[in-house]
């Protein structure tokens, strides 16, 4: 019936306008053959009767009503005034409406013979505001939500109401609800889980979580809460952390749960993210947890979909960007906008993503108190550890609580870290057990010994207790009658399970059939499970809220808060059930999983492929266990989630091995150079090295191919890091072929970037033809974008540098790589352009700024190879500078380098080694250190390096025939053969040695190592009193040496011809 009223002017204003509503609609069973048996008189009595009956229960809950069909009608909440709880006032209405009818029943029976029923669907979401009749007519809705509505009460049982989703997420704290199944709507193109209306608790605007959840009363754990609130009060100031350490069943979960409740009254936002078992994997699993509730989005979002709620989401914020945009929507394993993520590679968008995170968290906390939480962190994956250790770190945020929940076994590295304080649940005593049981059994009084054979059977543990109480009940040996509780006085340590685990699995099998079936199904999902997904599993799919229903009432599993999902009530009965299961029944429950994930992530599988990786893994289907295994890796490894990234490859390769028909040769070329990328940037060298030699004959198989080239590419940087430059340098021309014939400027830049890191080792080249073949690259560069080979170019052409001796141009090209990290925020150009400074100040005897460099590109560099390099330069400044323990760190560095196939790391600190056993006064140790790390350097074929450790060879020699180094007697009488064959043939062997220094090729004439060699010489004819060969060597040296600057050498020489003159 349309309102003939004038609108007002604010309601004319709104049309057109966008609205949060909640629509009902309400239809008769029957309708259309109850009035074909009535008289038009009566027909048209019972259409009134109906009608008003319908609007009134509408209108009486705040509802306007739009619609009207004679048997429906169609109320809006929300329109044309806005309100603040038009879903749950829906609800009422429906209630309302059911209850009317029937209490109408027998007038409606008396006056027309019938007793009519309803049906009643509502859905919420946002609506245009329109005036469809025209201006002036009354304001409706229009959009996808109306149509919604519509569908659901046509899908609705006689004399119930089906909810939408996003309606029982409004509602879901005030109504009780079953899940109805998931249902394909026409009109929308993914299936849509519904819910039904049982009932509305008007006593609370929130229902009680713990009544919903179906949990006992809360025992003990005083002082842990009084912890946590300390915590929270602290964390206004600067940022707390409560690490809340329990072995399972202890109530590590219960106790956040009642501190969390206490918060809700308060502005205090609460960020929840879980580690699961089988999601060890995924890379940020809890953060994105936290992103998508944070967001609002659903697994039925379309991607277009998601990047609005992103969108939206970043601008409230305030960090709106199309790269940050980018880097979320990759993170969420979407499809970025093009364009969005340009110039970055893989990790430059992991660590993005890490920046990002942290920036939206800091936001929210500028406008909220933040509680965050992660449970279960024993099960974090290494990209969530590694985010949660730099928020930890974060001394600058402030109005963040984080509440970590961890077992026993697992330490985080963050756990010295100020403001961390660690509570350690113990078990609960015999007092606890007794309010624990009296509270569960709703009596007073318990019987004799009944909470101490709690206490002593359940070890404290206080889920252990309830399912102990669970099990007397359930087998009639504990009763409750007349307010008092019984106890069979027989039922002794022999009537009850003995363990844990047979206690839930004696619990498991008093299910029926159909429950036990269902559960099984869901436990192979995981611990928490969607119910559309589980109903796609079952024989009786449309069973599927009613069976969901019983196992909730019988407390073994609850709905999660603001979620569809359900959740399993410990993890420890996910496991019974799931291990109950014969190896045939969960594989094919586990790809019946895989199956209905690829069914329903169609369009993004990507999205979804790290649980497609582990479900089709425990199958049979090799074929998609090894693709699905793959994509995951490559996700992880588009995040710079390298461990996560290396498990998948792994595993990968694993299928492969057993079953090489999993995927066909260029499939497994394409795997091959994404599994060399991971394993190279993560230095894991020996893997590549050990791969080759297997998948080598596959590769010729295939022929040139890009991925192909890839692969070599990273096999050649593997076998120099190693110090294998022979076979480096042989794979290394089977690559330049290969990117010649393939003409692909990306395999052509890589291929051309080898060829001049391996000739810094092997089979050196001269300088026209490095300065030609540099141009090329930069040229080729050019046409491609991509950071990785970008900064592998950049340090080839700083490391050639400085191995010719050209120490200016070295600190040019490192100043370089400097400003690029600065300009592109990318910390590997910038770790290693300060590595670079401390190993120039190395070479210049500047030991403190090496050191001091060198701990400051640890600090800046993220990835691996930058670390190494710069861990090398600080070991070895220790040893100079004398550093407390110099000796022993520089031995372990050299160990674990060994233990990694380090081989290039080992360089300077091996020579270096040598020169901490001297200063300890081993003179003779250090003298054979430094002669094997020459001979090892020669049969590498790695001559710079050995001409490097001559010169450090030479200076002992010098030390040693001036008398510079001193020493006791005792170091005399220890060291006395060694230092008498210097004093006899070490001139001679030093002179000889510098000549060899001359001879190399790649030291430029003009360079630092051949100034050193003037040095060594000027600085021996000083000693012997031979003046003028003596200045003449050290001014050659100073020419040299003072194009770079001032230095300790520099000053050494000055030193030296100041004492000359």
């Amino acid at each position: 019936m349309a309102d003939g009223t004038e609108k007002p002017a604010q309601q004319t204003a709104d049309l057109g306008q966008r609205r949060q509503v909640s629509v009902l609609f309400a239809d008769m069973v029957g309708f259309t053959g109850i009035v074909a048996g009535l008289e038009e008189e009566k027909a048209l009595g019972f259409v009134r009767m109906v009608y008003d009956t319908l609007v009134r229960a509408a209108e009486g809950h705040g509802g306007t009503v739009r619609d009207f069909a004679g048997d429906s009608i169609m109320a809006l909440f929300g329109i044309p005034d806005a309100l603040e709880d038009p879903a749950l006032r829906a609800c009422r209405a429906a209630q309302s409406i059911h209850a009317a009818f029937l209490a109408a029943a027998g007038e409606f029976d008396a006056r027309f013979g019938v007793r009519p029923q309803m049906r009643v669907g509502i859905s919420s979401g946002t609506v245009l505001m329109a005036a469809v009749q025209g201006e002036g007519g009354p304001t409706t809705a229009v959009g996808s939500t109306v149509n919604l509505a519509a569908r659901l009460e046509n899908l609705a049982p006689s004399g119930g109401t089906l909810l939408c989703n996003t309606t029982r997420g409004l509602v879901e704290w005030v109504t009780e609800l079953s899940f109805f199944g998931e249902h394909q709507i026409k009109g929308l193109s993914t299936p849509q889980k519904l819910w039904q209306l049982h009932s509305i608790h008007e006593d609370a605007a929130r229902f009680d979580a713990s009544v919903a959840q179906g949990l006992s009363s809360y025992v003990g754990r005083n002082q842990e809460q009084r912890a946590m609130s300390a915590a929270l009060e602290r964390s206004k100031a600067a940022r707390s952390v409560i690490d809340l350490v329990a072995e399972p069943g202890l109530g590590k979960t219960r106790l956040v749960f009642e501190f969390l409740q206490q918060l809700q009254a308060e502005e205090t936002a609460i960020l929840t993210g879980y580690c699961f078992a089988d999601g060890q994997q995924i890379p940020f699993l809890p953060f994105l947890e936290i992103i998508r509730n944070s967001f609002q989005i659903h697994d039925t979002d379309n991607p277009l979909r998601v990047q609005k709620k992103l969108e939206v989401g970043l601008e409230k914020s305030g960090l709106f960007t199309q790269q940050n945009l980018g880097l979320m929507m990759s993170l969420l394993g979407i499809k970025p906008p093009a364009g969005s993520l340009e110039g970055l590679d893989g990790v430059l968008i992991g660590l993005r993503i890490r920046e990002l995170l942290r920036e939206m968290l800091k936001a929210k906390c500028a406008r909220d108190q933040v509680v965050m939480l992660i449970e279960d962190s024993h099960w974090i994956d290494s990209a969530s550890e590694d985010l949660l250790g730099i928020l930890i770190a974060d001394t600058d945020l402030s109005n963040l609580l984080i509440i970590q929940t961890r077992r026993p076994e697992y330490a985080p590295p963050w756990l010295d870290q100020s403001g961390v304080t660690t509570v350690a649940l113990k078990p609960l005593d015999a007092s606890d057990f007794a309010s624990l049981a009296q509270n569960r059994l709703d009596v007073t009084d318990l019987p004799d010994g009944l909470a101490q054979q709690l206490t002593e059977r359940a070890g404290g543990n206080p889920l252990f207790g309830e399912e102990i109480l669970s099990f007397l009940l359930d087998q009639g040996s504990l009763r409750v009658e007349d307010g008092k509780a019984h106890i069979d006085a027989d039922i002794g340590d022999s009537g009850l399970p003995v363990t844990m685990r047979s206690l839930l699995a004696a619990r498991i099998d008093r299910l029926s059939p159909e429950d036990r079936e269902l559960l099984q199904a869901a436990a192979v999902i995981g611990r928490r499970f969607d119910p559309g997904l589980l109903s796609q599993l079952v024989e009786n799919a449309d069973e599927t809220g009613t069976t969901l229903q019983r196992l909730q009432a019988q407390d073994v599993l609850f709905r999660e808060a603001n979620s569809s999902d359900y959740i399993f009530k410990h993890v420890l009965l996910r496991d019974s059930v799931y291990q109950s299961m014969v190896m045939s029944r969960r594989s094919e429950l586990h790809l019946a999983i895989a199956e209905a994930l690829v069914q329903r992530n169609a369009n993004r599988l990507q999205e979804a492929a790290e649980m497609l990786a582990f479900h089709y893994g425990q199958t049979d289907r090799r074929d998609q266990a090894f693709r699905y295994s793959a994509m995951a890796g490559d996700k992880s490894l588009g995040v710079y989630s390298l461990d996560e990234a290396n498990r998948y490859f792994v595993t990968a390769l694993e299928m492969y091995q057993a079953d090489p028909d999993c995927a066909t040769n260029e499939q497994f070329a394409e795997f091959l150079a994404s599994f060399a990328l991971c394993s190279n940037i993560s230095l894991r060298v020996k893997t590549v090295i050990d791969l080759a030699g297997t998948v080598r004959p596959i590769l010729q198989q295939v022929g040139d191919n890009r991925h192909h080239a890839l692969f070599l590419h990273h096999y050649v940087s593997c076998l120099v890091c190693n110090g294998k430059y022979h076979e480096a340098h042989w794979v290394q021309q089977e690559l330049t072929d290969m990117a010649k014939r393939l003409r692909d400027p990306a395999s052509r830049a890589y291929a051309m970037v080898n060829e001049l890191s391996v000739s810094i080792y092997h089979s050196p080249i001269d300088n026209a033809r490095f300065e030609a073949r540099k141009k090329e690259i930069e040229a080729a560069l050019e046409q491609i974008d991509d950071a990785y080979i970008q900064n592998f170019f950049l340090a080839t052409v700083g490391w050639n540098e400085l191995t010719r001796g050209r120490v200016a141009r070295a600190h040019a090209t490192s100043d370089q790589m400097i400003a690029l990290g600065k300009s592109k925020n990318d910390p590997r150009a910038l770790g290693y352009g300060k590595a670079m400074k401390a190993l120039i100040a190395m070479v210049s005897d500047d030991h403190e700024l090496a050191l001091k460099m060198a701990e400051e590109a640890r600090k800046e560099s993220q990835v691996e190879f930058e670390l190494a390099i710069a861990e090398a330069a600080r070991v070895g400044a220790m040893v100079p500078l004398e550093k407390p323990g110099a000796m022993e760190v520089v031995q372990e560095h050299i160990k674990d380098c060994e233990e990694k196939g380090w081989t290039l790391f080992t360089f300077g600190p091996a020579t270096m080694l040598g020169v901490a056993y001297a200063l300890k006064g081993q003179v003779a140790e250090g003298l054979r250190q430094i002669e094997d790390a020459i001979q090892k350097r020669t049969d590498e074929g790695t001559m710079v390096s050995a001409d490097w450790a001559r010169l450090f060879l030479c200076e002992m020699y010098l030390a040693i025939l001036t008398g510079e180094g001193g020493g006791s007697f005792k170091v005399l009488v220890v060291n006395f053969w060694s230092i008498l064959m210097v004093m006899l043939f070490g001139e001679k062997r030093l002179k000889a040695m510098i000549e060899q220094v001359r001879a190399n090729p790649q030291f430029d004439e003009k360079g630092h190592y051949i100034a050193r060699c003037d040095m060594i010489i000027g600085l021996l004819y000083k000693a012997k009193k031979k003046k003028a060969l003596a200045k003449d060597h050290l001014t050659k040296a100073r020419v040299i040496v003072e194009t770079a600057g001032q230095s300790p050498m520099l000053k050494r020489i000055d030193a030296a011809l100041a004492d000359l003159a």
